[in-house]
This record gives C-alpha cells, structure tokens and sequence, in this order.
C-alpha cells in the first residue's frame, strides 16, 4: 500500500494501543486511586487547573440524568469532586475535564512504575520507515495531550515520544466532526488532502473523509465489530506494516 500522504495522523485506542489497555488497566487504576489522588493532590498547581475544567463543565451538565454537583469548599468539595468523577467515569464521558485529570492520574502511575502503556509491537518499527521516507507523524486522541505523552514515554516499547512531532486531543474538537479535521490541517499547516487518519472508529474515519482527509481503518484484536457495508468503503488493517509494505 503506498501513503502518498505527507502527514500520518493517529487514532491511539484500537489503532496503536489496545483497547483492553485502556479499559482493564488505564481506567480501573483512575478510578481505584482517584480518591487517595484528589486528597494528596489538592492544592497543587496541576490540579486545581483539574479542578477549574471539572466546575466548567458541572455547570453545563446539571440537566443530565444522575448529575453530581461539585461543592464549593471544604471536605464536601472533596467529596464532591470524587464522586462528580466516579459518574463521569461510568457514564464513559469524553470531557476535556475528565481527560485531563485522567491523564495527570496516569502519569502518577506511570511515575510511580504501576503502569507500562502498551504499544503494538508493529507501530514503531512502521513509523520510523515512515519518518525515513520523510512523513510526518501526529496523534488525534479522545485522551489528553498529557496522556498520549505519558504513554509513550513509559510505553512497553521503550520511550517512543520522538516518534511524533505533535499530538492532539479533543480541544482541537470532537472526533467525529469534520470541522476537528480541518482545525488540525490548519494547525500543522497543510491541506486536508495532505493527511492520512487511521482508526478504529467508523464514524471517526466518515468525519476526517468529508474534511477532505483520507482514513484507512485498524482491526485490531478485542476492537469493537464495525458496520461491514461501511467498512466497505475503506482501506483496511490488521496492523501498520502495510502502510510501508507493498501489499
């Protein structure tokens, strides 16, 4: 297959890292540590930026079902904040608020050598053929900016971060609007048509497509099933190799 595009943009869950990664380690670790996190934490400078996009987006989410308020002070805000969390988390919500704290609460378990981010064993070896042919690489993620960068550095793979020369989550957009899609080809510097997105993500792969992106999609193992008639419309892959193999 050849890439006849100049940027690569990647998709992290289901496209280079294992979505039982991130649903069986990534997540239940936020969750178990999240109360010894927010009580040790509290007055850092990290988290109470956390703390400011947690209260933004309680003011925009008192209408939902089950809604959990956070308190202004004291141990109720604590409390408050903890269980505001807890109901995002079961709830599965894609907020840049729960991102971020997600993504400093996993560099603590990165630090403290209680998680080893997985990696393909494919995704380093096609991307530095990819950098060779002058490609460039970026990520597009529902995770945090942070996350990414935490992944990467402790990742199973050894410190891959320099493999990417910029990385984007979801204050660029949500990921299955096109207008994401055109706000990142801005911010690199380049046309729509200039990019290949990969994965795992139907609609996601739709959106980058009417931006006038290309998007190819990843069927990797434990991957939710896709619809077949619109997968029909896509390049597919069980791996990167053939991004720099000609098959």
């Amino acid at each position: 297959m050849c890439v006849n595009e100049s940027i690569i943009l990647l998709d992290i869950e289901g496209t280079i890292t294992s979505i039982n990664f991130v649903k069986e380690e990534l997540f239940p670790y936020a969750a178990e540590v999240l109360e010894d996190y927010v009580k040790t934490h509290w007055n850092d400078d990290d988290f109470k930026e956390d703390l400011e996009l947690l209260k933004k987006q309680a003011a925009n989410d008192t209408s939902l079902e089950g809604f959990i308020p956070i308190a202004d002070d004291g141990e109720d805000a604590k409390k408050s904040v903890i269980e505001n969390v807890l109901w995002q988390m079961k709830n599965d919500r894609k907020t840049t608020a729960l991102k971020q704290l997600q993504g400093h609460i996993w560099k603590y378990g990165y630090d403290c050598g209680n998680l080893v981010g997985h990696i393909y064993s494919d995704v380093p070896s096609v991307l530095s053929k990819l950098l060779d042919e002058g490609k460039k690489i970026y990520t597009y993620s529902s995770g945090s900016t942070d996350a990414q960068k935490y992944l990467f550095k402790y990742s199973c793979m050894g410190n891959i971060s320099s493999l990417f020369t910029k990385y984007f989550d979801t204050k660029i957009g949500p990921k299955q609007i096109e207008t994401s899609y055109t706000n990142i080809a801005k911010e690199i510097g380049v046309n729509c048509s200039d990019i290949l997105f990969l994965t795992d993500v139907i609609e996601e792969a739709e959106a980058a497509v009417k931006a006038g992106c290309n998007a190819a999609i990843l069927i990797r193992p434990g991957n939710l099933p896709q619809d077949p008639e619109k997968l029909l419309k896509f390049r597919t892959m069980k791996t990167l190799d053939p991004l720099v193999n000609d098959e």
